[in-house]
């Protein structure tokens, strides 16, 4: 990834067309030969084979006979670069999450404020897999689907942020890469020994019950989705496979397993203990709106 941070400075104006019309193409799911790519780019074809040449050796597009397609790497120039023409950032630093789905680095804005990238990598592949285990098909349908992944993220944080949900603040979208507030904190998981577990698992559950009266459930929540900052305070994260807890056919089930991981993890740790009934009428209940 810091590799591809390089790119983007080092990117030729006429390259940055080319992958910003592959980006276009791709939905097709389809090799898209140079002749397409030239006419989506405006650009004449021996200026785009050029570009396509050196896009392709620096690993940002994949070249399957005559035509092209979009990868990852090339994604994620064409979103750090639109970030930084809008001012959102000017640095990436250090990988701060590395997941199945997604990769997270530290960033820096222009007026120094320390922010957190997240790239969605769903179905993440390489291409030398693509003969064995999909087609070059699925490959288009993963990008799409990590665009439209990020999308849902950033709207759920939007809505949980206003409802007074401890998340981090969503800063901005582009592509596949959401922005937010860097937390200085630690994964749930990694913690050995806290203060005052109990408090902090009522933390835990007081933001479960903020976000389902806003209408949202996790659909996901463990140890590994939950940080705990250096101030005590607990932070919720990864919200892209939230649901609505209004009209989801299977959001009590699914309200329950996230508790049921939230109370196993803090009695196997901590030896806290905390009905799980309890639980479920806690977080389910919903203030009663003033006149």
């Amino acid at each position: 990834m810091l590799g591809i941070a390089g790119y983007v400075r080092d990117l030729e104006y006429e390259e940055v067309r080319v992958l910003k019309a592959l980006a276009r193409l791709m939905r097709d799911g389809e090799s898209v030969d140079v002749e397409r790519i030239a006419i989506s780019a405006r650009m004449h074809t021996d200026r785009v084979s050029y570009a396509l040449s050196r896009l392709n050796e620096r690993g940002l597009v994949h070249r399957a006979g005559r035509g092209y397609h979009l990868i990852y790497p090339g994604l994620d120039v064409l979103a750090l670069r639109e970030l930084a023409d809008r001012g959102i950032i000017a640095s990436i630093g250090r990988h701060i999450g590395v997941g199945k789905e997604a990769d997270v680095l530290e960033a820096m804005d222009e007026h120094g404020r320390m922010l957190a990238v997240k790239f969605f990598r769903i179905g993440r592949i390489s291409f030398r897999d693509v003969a064995r285990k999909r087609t070059l098909r699925d490959v288009h349908s993963w990008l799409l689907i990590s665009m439209e992944s990020a999308r849902r993220e950033f709207q759920a944080l939007r809505r949980l942020r206003a409802a007074g949900v401890s998340v981090p603040e969503a800063v901005a979208l582009a592509r596949h890469a959401l922005v937010m507030e860097y937390i200085d904190g630690v994964r749930l998981v990694e913690c050995s020994a806290l203060d005052d577990p109990e408090h902090v698992l009522e933390d835990v559950l007081e933001n479960i019950r903020l976000a389902h009266t806003a209408g949202m459930v996790s659909a996901d929540l463990s140890e590994y989705n939950i940080l705990y900052d250096t101030n005590g305070r607990v932070w919720i994260i990864d919200w892209p496979q939230s649901i609505d807890a209004r009209t989801h056919p299977n959001a009590r089930t699914l309200l329950e397993r996230d508790l049921k991981n939230i109370l196993r993890f803090f009695r196997k740790r901590f030896g806290v203990e905390y009905d799980l009934n309890k639980a479920i009428v806690y977080v389910s209940m919903h203030p009663t709106p003033q006149p």
